[in-house]
């Protein structure tokens, strides 16, 4: 006969809690055990790492409000530039029109301004429009850093 091959379980010092030792295992083991005696320096621990996290998710709470409030804003002004380029076109339209008809003396001054500022105003309209594009289509805009670059 052949011999088995031997097994040991050995299981030494202090142990405070459940010990298991097994070959295998199929299925769930739950251990139950009466309440551990608690820490108080863990549990104010515990406690201030809670109000760390609480404060530092409020503060990201905080700056994606304020993040969304500056673009709201910025929109209204693009609103706002968008409306005076258009005003501004017509007036600069009027101007080339009387500049066409030499209404007055220096009208091909005045005509020749008119073309230069009208371009300048159709570029804003258009660059404003583009943006406001975006903005409805939740692309995302860059809104610049300082308010008088708006």
């Amino acid at each position: 006969m052949s011999e088995q091959p031997s097994i040991r379980n050995e299981l030494s010092g202090s142990v405070g809690g459940h010990v298991v030792q097994s070959g295998a295992i199929h299925g769930d083991v739950v251990f139950t055990s009466p309440a551990a005696p608690v820490d108080p320096e863990a549990v104010e621990t515990q406690r201030r790492w809670s109000e760390r996290q609480r404060r530092i998710l409020d503060e990201g709470t905080a700056k994606e409000a304020a993040e969304q409030r500056r673009f709201e804003d910025y929109v209204r002004v693009i609103h706002r530039k968008r409306r005076w380029n258009l005003w501004l076109l017509l007036v600069e339209g009027l101007a080339v029109a009387l500049g066409y008809l030499r209404a007055f003396p220096s009208a091909a001054l005045v005509g020749a301004l008119g073309i230069l500022f009208g371009l300048i105003s159709l570029f804003g309209w258009v660059h404003c429009s583009v943006l406001l594009w975006r903005a409805r289509t939740g692309r995302t805009i860059p809104v610049p850093r300082h308010r008088w670059m708006w």
